[in-house]
């Protein structure tokens, strides 16, 4: 199943201020019709409002924390044209499955801010307005350029306004999709972990430990979030888990802005070297861009060298710090 973003996007990155549109462009109108009847549309529940009703030809799909169900659940006023669901990847997971014997099909994802960031790494493609002028607003798309390469782009000019349709092809390797990780990934997350601290640092973690550590942030603890890469074979009906990290972040009073770290960096050892391990720090890069951070840390056991060719080869330096530490002996 085809994964597309669309949208239209201002200089500053800004989509949207008080749940509308800042300008108003005919021309970037036609063209979000004509791309999308026909197809199934995907978005959050401010931008399903701001329709003001459900677009002819197009089935929707809404995600809203208010349905708690991973399934889609018909709108009582338009069940034939109007779902809703809790989870936006669980959402694409049943339009996958619905769609599998259909290699055509795919699904539109048209905002807002949050969904395009929870969707940008797994679309297969941006079909994106570029309108070449700042403006104020609330809403902004993520940053993407690492993730993507540009096919074509067309300018045009609508009163006042210069604008280009752009087209963008994701460069994530083939049959990879990545996520945030849910409570439902707890033993994936938690033996990757064990498998990683025996790798690299022979290491043996306490299980039980580490799987109340892993259950801390899964729980929504604002302590960090893991991000998980998975893989679709030809073999398998569904993706299945093939790595993650953890990002976390901490606050740089000299720069007045946050730096995102990457801990607890692994995938499966038969998935390595296919490009995997460089999408999802590619992602993280782009997540900490989007909000504002300052860079991205990470920190490698100086016995790793091989971990440590392979950031190297991510352009991530050899900073000029050393890190100190004082571990206090576990008191359970």
């Amino acid at each position: 199943m085809k994964i597309t973003l669309i949208a239209a996007l201002a200089k500053n990155r800004v989509i949207g201020i008080n749940n509308t549109l800042p300008w108003k462009l005919s021309a970037d109108l036609k063209r979000f019709k004509a791309l999308t009847t026909g197809h199934t549309i995907l978005m959050g529940r401010k931008t399903f409002e701001s329709l003001g009703r459900p677009l002819p030809h197009r089935r929707h799909v809404c995600v809203s924390r208010q349905y708690p169900s991973t399934h889609l659940t018909a709108d009582a006023r338009w069940p034939e044209q109007v779902f809703w669901c809790g989870d936006l990847h669980a959402a694409l997971a049943l339009l996958e499955k619905e769609n599998a014997q259909m290699a055509e099909a795919g699904v539109f994802i048209i905002g807002g801010q949050d969904i395009y960031t929870q969707a940008l790494a797994s679309a297969d493609r941006l079909e994106l307005t570029h309108i070449d002028a700042n403006f104020e607003g609330d809403a902004w798309f993520p940053c993407f350029h690492s993730l993507f390469k540009k096919e074509c782009e067309e300018a045009h000019t609508e009163g006042e306004l210069s604008f280009g349709f752009a087209s963008y092809t994701s460069l994530k390797p083939a049959g990879i999709r990545v996520r945030t990780a849910t409570v439902k990934d707890l033993d994936f997350l938690a033996g990757a972990q064990l498998k990683m601290a025996l790798e690299t640092e022979d290491l043996k973690l306490d299980p039980v430990k580490l799987k109340n550590g892993v259950t801390a942030i899964l729980n929504g603890t604002k302590l960090g979030r893991y991000l998980i890469a998975e893989r679709k074979e030809a073999s398998h009906a569904f993706y299945q888990p093939v790595g993650c990290l953890l990002l976390q972040s901490e606050w740089s009073d000299w720069r007045n802005a946050e730096f995102f770290w990457v801990h607890s960096f692994f995938v499966e050892s038969h998935e390595r070297r296919r490009g995997i391990g460089r999408w999802l720090l590619k992602v993280a890069e782009e997540l900490a861009r989007t909000s504002g951070a300052a860079g991205v840390r990470l920190y490698v056991d100086k016995r790793n060298s091989t971990a440590a060719k392979l950031y190297s080869s991510y352009d991530m330096n050899n900073s000029h710090y050393d890190l100190f530490e004082k571990e206090f002996a576990s008191s359970n």
